[in-house]
């Protein structure tokens, strides 16, 4: 149970909440795990699709946002969902096997590896990191159940270990195979630069907490973003880099895919309400209060459960709203991410001034770039906030969060306007090898522009004449 009853102003509810069990929690998880895959097998209804979309699917060149449905075809439309829904079951159970309490981080870690099932990771790539932050845990001495989330963020650079393992010419061009080839050594390369990645990813995220003061939720996606720098950066000078991916993305199934999404917010909501009747008014803390960390211990797993749902349908109308904006696979992503978060710090009110940041940001850059080639401004700048980059850097731009709960809706609305402008141009910098790439511009945001910010309004109110 929280200590911070006075920051949240929660005492009565809190006094009020029932603590459902581990199990119950993974319970829960393991059926949106199943409800995933039921989703896929709807979606392909032939046993022979599904085994064709898998190979094609383990085999893709994938880096950041890879277009995983425009790759595997209609045909194979359900394949993403399959392997996400089995990436979740994995992760419940290996929390369960490891005594892995289930809440705020490691929830929203296994988001996040459900969410960009659709956008890169596999069942296969993802083991390379994960080994790596537990060989960290064992050399620093730590329990492993205490790395457990931090070893499932680090899957963020799973592209690193698909590009080595089949696409990584050796021959000093700085090329890729247009082909997988695949070789015993091409693999054991991809799998030892892997753990060796994941350690590092285990070594910054335990150092950078101190450099951004807690003020983006995407710690681990700021370690892999430097860790994915470091390792691309090596590969250029030696000569086995690439350069940036071409992405392609259908935009033609924003109902059926729309839908999809709903569904599983649904799930959430409907388990929310049961678990939330018998906790208690840990919903209206949740709206109300001042909070900070994981929300199941503070407000009850039910009340966690609503807000996840609810954060998720903001995302989703999000791309409606700008009225050019489309349901992609990055969106999947995106979504899931900022529901897994939304057990741990994201909330409607901290997302409405970081949406609207990014929104009037992609507006008006969108319009000047617009009117400079003659188009009409109004029109250029909806364009471009309905844009793939803008519509995913509004909704994981909500990692920056814990800026507006301490320092005011001001603040995080400016942190917004920085992120839109820096994030689609921070990608070259790793190579496209890191999936959390918002998550490390989050990062740079929180570590170098928050405290410039905050230090100028502080300066401004000075010199007002207010203490």
């Amino acid at each position: 149970m929280s200590t911070n009853e006075d920051k949240n102003g929660a005492c009565s509810e809190q006094a009020q909440i029932i603590e459902y069990s581990n199990v119950t929690r993974c319970g829960v998880f393991l059926g949106f795990g199943g409800l995933l895959v039921l989703l896929g097998i709807l979606l392909t209804p032939s046993w022979t699709r599904i085994l064709e979309g898998f190979q094609i699917f383990l085999t893709s060149n994938i880096h950041l946002d890879t277009a995983s449905f425009y790759v595997l075809g209609s045909e194979h439309i359900g394949i993403p969902f399959i392997c996400s829904g089995i990436l979740g079951i994995v992760v419940m159970l290996s929390y369960l096997i490891t005594k892995t309490e289930i809440k705020g981080g490691t929830i929203a870690a296994a988001f996040m590896v459900m969410g960009f099932a659709f956008c890169g990771k596999s069942f296969l790539n993802v083991w390379p990191t994960f080994l790596g932050v537990l060989l960290y845990a064992g050399i620093k001495k730590k329990p492993v159940n205490s790395v457990m989330g931090l070893a499932w963020f680090s899957s963020a650079l799973s592209p690193l270990v698909n590009t080595i393992a089949m696409y990584t010419v050796f021959d000093g061009s700085n090329t890729m195979s247009a082909d997988p080839i695949l070789s015993l050594r091409r693999v054991l390369c991809a799998a030892i630069i892997g753990v060796m990645a994941g350690f590092l990813v285990g070594t910054f995220a335990e150092l950078l907490p101190a450099k951004h003061s807690g003020s983006t939720l995407y710690n681990a996606g700021f370690a892999a973003g430097l860790t994915g720098f470091l390792i691309f950066s090596l590969m250029k000078v030696i000569g086995i880099g690439h350069s940036g991916p071409s992405h392609v993305y259908t935009e033609d199934k924003d109902l059926l895919l729309g839908s999809c999404l709903a569904i599983m917010l649904l799930y959430l909501l409907v388990l929310g309400l049961i678990f939330v009747k018998k906790s208690g008014n840990g919903c209206r803390a949740l709206v109300t209060g001042r909070y900070k960390g994981c929300f199941v211990d503070q407000f009850g797993f039910g009340a966690s459960l609503i807000n996840m749902s609810l954060c998720g349908l903001l995302c989703l109308l999000y791309p409606f709203f700008t009225t050019t904006g489309h349901v992609n696979a990055p969106l999947f992503a995106c979504l899931l991410t900022v529901v897994g978060f939304a057990s741990n710090g994201i909330t409607l009110k901290t997302m409405v001034p970081i949406m609207s940041g990014v929104f009037a940001t992609s507006v008006i850059t969108g319009g000047i770039k617009g009117s400079l080639v003659g188009a009409s401004f109004l029109q250029s700048g909806l364009t471009y906030a309905g844009s793939k980059n803008m519509v995913i850097a509004a909704c994981f731009g909500c990692g920056l969060s814990p800026v507006v709960t301490e320092y005011g809706a001001l603040v995080g609305f400016l942190a917004a306007m920085i992120h839109s402008i820096l994030v689609p141009n921070t990608g070259v910098l790793h190579g496209w090898l890191n999936l959390y790439n918002n998550g490390f511009c989050i990062g740079l945001v929180a570590t170098f522009f928050v405290p410039m910010l905050v230090n100028i309004l502080k300066s401004k109110k000075k010199l007002g004449g207010h203490p």
